[in-house]
This record gives structure tokens, C-alpha cells and sequence, in this order.
């Protein structure tokens, strides 16, 4: 989900395990739409969440509970392109936690994170920076840098940089925050999956192609193994990899990886979806490195074409994935 296709499944994790007293319905609603969504059916993923934040919503008291049916809800409104919807969703369960935890607490601190990251993904850079300095802050008083809320901040924060050009330091931090995951006993493989994916494009980013290659070849490794299949990532790895070939001269690898996540992405998101647009940006990019023009020429064509009419429909703001990031040549 999106690095800036952002997700919400370790926020999801961490309130469910402290969710207490739900209904049967609002579980199985949940568990439900979590298997839709993993498939690719957000429509109905969407109204599985829907009836669970209902259902959550007739025990209010229950903070919890309310927190992550709208934080599910959230996640798919990003997988269908609502960006200003899943950022609602998101700011309404960050206030309805406060009520109920100190400003501190980690379910806050990630999911403000989450904000900022919704907030760079449509483009309101200035507002994302906000936000992630504020709780860069606050983790900083609390002693709460090296846990893996931190390291969440710290990696939204690197791709904030890389939006603003300023790669070495991108780099930099999410160097940080891969360090902090991997001392953290029990940190989840997905999140150093995320952080190894966007350190190998920071890295190819800065013409370093091979030292790029094994972030990316161990992001895809974790990605295929966790049990619960993540599609969007592994597509977007397989795109991380292409481009990384395509700089190795390794172009008959490239070309079928860039394909290959075309195809990924199209079967997963549906061929008119914003992140199969971004697919096909990062697709033109790999052909014309490898000197395809005219099929360069057609993706850039039919990608521009999928992203602009999202844009123009769910105000997505003026914003490139970090996975279509490629060296300037």
C-alpha cells in the first residue's frame, strides 16, 4: 500500500490488539473486509468497513474499537484513490483516541504519522512537514525515537525529502530508521521490508544502482514470505527492480520486471486506477533508459492519461510515488 500508496496495517495491528469487547459482527465485518481488500475487491472491502465502523459507532465509549474500524475504513478509501477521505477518516480516529490517551501514547503518534504521509502523498507538502516535525518532537521528549513508532516517523519523513530533492539526506534518515527496526526485537518484517524498498530507491535515485540492488532484493524477499500476501508491495518492488537492472545493464531483466508489475498492478488495482498510472510512468522511464522509444512513448502516453483523470476526480494534488523514482541520466 502506498509509501505514499501508505497503509495502515500496522496501526491496524496495534489497535486490534488492544481493542477490547467487540462485537462478533464488527470482527467478522473486519476480518472480511481485510480478505476483500487483499484481493482487490475495495468496493466491497469499503462496505465491510462501512457496517463495522457502524457497528463500532453504537458503543462509542469503546475508543479502541471506533479508532480502527476507521482506520480500516481509511486504508481502503487510500486503495481507491481518496486520498482527502482516507485523511478525514484518519484525522477523526486520531481525535477520538486523544480523548481517551496522552498525546504520547503510540496508536497517536503512528497514526499522526499515517496523516503526515496522506497528507505528502496529495501533495500538501507543507502540511506533511508540519505534522512530521511535530511528532518527531514529541517522540524526542517521550524517548520514544527508537521504537517502531519512530521509525515510522523517520521513514515518512525520508520520503519527505526525497520530494524535496534532497536525497542524500532522504538516505540519511531512512538509513535511521532501518537501524532502529533491526535492533527492535519483534519489529515487524513488513516494516523493514517498506524501509529496505525505499532506501533502495533513494539509493538508485542517486545513480547507485548496485548499491541499491540488495535493499531491493531483500524487500522483495520479505514481502513474498510474509504470510499475508501483500500485492501492491511486491508489485511495487518488482518496479524498484527494474529500474535498478535497467541501471546495472542487465536490460533483457529490466524490461520483464517492468512488465511484470505493469501487469501486477493492472490485475490488482483495475486499469484505470491512479496507481496503475503511476505503473506505467515508472514503465516509460525503465523503456527509455533502455532505449524502447516508441513504447516509451505509448506508457507515458496512456499513464499520464489514467493519472490526470484521478487527479482532476479525488484531488490527488501534484505528486509522483517514490517507486516511480528513477536516476537522471
Amino acid at each position: 500500500m502506498s509509501s505514499s500508496k501508505v497503509c495502515l496495517y500496522l496501526s491496524l495491528l496495534s489497535m486490534a490488539a488492544s481493542a477490547e469487547q467487540s462485537s462478533s459482527d464488527l470482527v467478522e465485518n473486519i476480518l472480511e473486509g481485510r480478505v476483500l481488500q487483499m484481493q482487490g475487491r475495495f468496493q466491497e472491502a469499503k462496505l465491510r468497513f462501512e457496517s463495522a465502523l457502524r457497528e463500532a459507532e453504537r458503543v462509542p465509549e469503546q475508543a479502541d474499537t471506533l479508532a480502527m474500524a476507521l482506520s480500516n475504513l481509511a486504508s481502503v478509501q487510500i486503495d481507491l484513490g481518496r486520498l482527502d477521505e482516507a485523511a478525514r477518516l484518519c484525522g477523526r480516529a486520531i481525535s477520538i483516541l486523544i480523548k481517551t490517551a496522552e498525546e504520547a501514547d503510540s496508536r497517536v503518534q503512528r497514526l499522526r504519522t499515517e496523516l503526515a504521509a496522506l497528507y505528502l502523498a496529495s501533495g500538501q507538502d507543507s502540511t506533511a512537514e508540519k505534522l512530521l516535525r511535530q511528532t518527531v518532537a514529541l517522540q524526542a521528549r517521550t524517548s520514544q525515537t527508537a521504537t517502531p513508532e519512530g521509525a515510522y516517523t523517520l521513514d515518512v519523513l525520508a520520503c519527505f525529502y526525497a520530494r524535496r530533492n534532497k536525497l542524500a539526506l532522504a538516505e540519511k534518515t531512512e538509513r535511521q530508521a532501518l537501524s532502529v527496526l533491526e535492533a527492535i526485537s519483534g519489529s515487524g518484517s513488513l516494516s523493514i521490508g517498506e524501509s529496505s524498498l525505499h532506501l533502495s530507491v533513494f539509493l538508485n535515485s542517486r545513480k547507485r544502482a548496485a548499491d541499491a540492488l540488495p535493499y531491493a532484493e531483500r524487500a522483495m524477499a520479505i514481502f513474498k514470505a510474509l504470510p499475508e500476501p501483500q500485492p501492491f508491495l511486491e508489485s511495487a518492488a518488482r518496479m524498484c527492480l527494474a529500474s535498478i537492472y535497467a541501471g546495472l545493464g542487465r536490460g533483457d531483466e529490466a524490461r520483464a520486471e517492468s512488465e511484470g508489475a505493469v501487469r501486477q498492478f493492472e490485475a490488482f488495482f483495475g486499469p484505470d486506477h491512479p496507481e496503475t498510472g503511476w505503473a506505467l510512468l515508472a514503465h516509460a522511464a525503465v523503456l527509455r533508459h533502455l532505449n524502447w522509444r516508441r513504447e516509451a512513448r505509448a506508457a507515458q502516453e496512456m499513464g499520464n492519461r489514467i493519472v490526470e483523470a484521478n487527479r482532476k476526480q479525488n484531488h490527488l494534488g501534484d505528486t509522483v510515488p517514490l517507486e516511480t523514482l528513477l536516476p537522471v541520466r
